[in-house]
């Protein structure tokens, strides 16, 4: 039943088959309810782009966000009650029938946070590292993968950014943000000052290390260098006895950053490669390393990928290309886990 909570409504949402219930807020989504609520539910972009949250309603009315694509969801399946759970705000109560995940893996709950900015570094032209410290709460769990979403003064939407960094108790959190020209969200945290009050909540996103037993290659161009930095010294903060390649694809020198670290990396960790790409060299470049799109070199330097699990991030078209060649060398879907930037 509907109640009024400080002038707010609350709705009670019932999931099928599991009988679960959650009360969800006047405008807050189904899906982010369902997170706070520890109810895990297979998700992706969070935005009405991927279509991994959809759900039918069996009963009660419903709002579906304009955000939501044809392709996402197609008009038949609106006409029949299916929705995606993370564009869709209750307006009456509801029962809806959603497959919820069975894992083993640890379940991290949402935090609404404030933090203090840190440090604001320019390590591109338009790649900044922005670390911060959080306030309150003072730190919270997440899994390396994982991504936060930031309030943007003057827009009704979060921005969504991951890091870069594994959980640590000391609060500081890092994220590399792309600034996007007359991007609001982008423009607004790469104009972050020292002591600025930024506001966000998280963890949120299901990418995360699984399957330590097998090789494992990681591909990111651009800002998608962020949570693959995170899973990568994760992973070696344990004993890792298989290989791990990390392709990062660029398109000028100037467009690489954190190089000192990651070949650092290399010289700690035998079983791990950086392999960096230029896919437009600029005239008078001398680059010596890998040249071309990051798919190719890829291609190139992976013979065998049968044992093979894979995280990529970044832009579309790098991450569709990507996903073909590994598909070609034997890499299960199934083993295959991306975040599109």
């Amino acid at each position: 039943m509907s109640i009024v909570e400080t002038g707010q409504k609350t709705y009670e949402v019932t999931l099928e088959p599991s009988g679960k219930t959650m009360f969800v807020k006047e405008g807050q989504t189904l899906l982010n309810a369902a997170i706070r609520n520890g109810i895990q539910i297979p998700y992706g972009c969070r935005h009405g782009s991927c279509s991994a949250c959809k759900a039918q309603v069996l009963e009660g009315e419903y709002q579906l966000m304009g955000r939501v694509s044809e392709y996402s969801l197609m008009s038949f399946e609106r006409e029949e009650g299916f929705i995606l759970l993370c564009s869709t705000v209750a307006e009456s109560d509801l029962v809806i029938e959603v497959e919820e995940e069975k894992s083993d893996e640890p379940f991290f709950p949402v935090y609404d946070f404030e933090a203090t900015v840190v440090e604001n570094v320019e390590c591109t032209p338009d790649i900044h590292k922005i670390t911060l410290k959080l306030e309150t709460p003072e730190e919270f769990p997440y899994a390396a993968g994982q991504f936060c979403e930031f309030a943007i003064p003057g827009c009704d939407e979060t921005r969504a950014y991951s890091l870069a960094k594994p959980y640590a108790k000391d609060g500081i959190m890092e994220f590399h943000v792309k600034r996007i020209k007359d991007g609001i969200g982008s423009n607004y945290m790469c104009d972050l000052k020292t002591g600025d009050k930024v506001i966000g909540s998280g963890p949120y996103g299901k990418m995360r290390l699984r399957d330590r037993s097998k090789d494992l290659v990681f591909v990111a161009g651009g800002s998608g260098m962020a949570p693959i930095k995170s899973l990568i010294e994760e992973l070696f903060s344990d004993p890792y006895e298989g290989k791990a390649w990390f392709f990062y694809g660029a398109r000028t020198e100037k467009d690489l950053y954190l190089l000192d670290e990651w070949k650092e990396m290399e010289r700690k960790y035998p079983n791990f490669r950086f392999i960096p790409a230029l896919s437009d060299l600029e005239s008078g470049e001398t680059w010596e390393g890998e040249k071309g799109y990051i798919a190719d070199v890829v291609k190139r330097t992976l013979t065998d990928m049968k044992n093979m699990e894979a995280f990529l991030c970044g832009p579309p078209i790098m991450i569709e290309t990507t996903i073909d060649v590994l598909n070609q060398g034997g890499v299960r879907g199934a083993d295959i886990h991306y975040d599109e930037f």
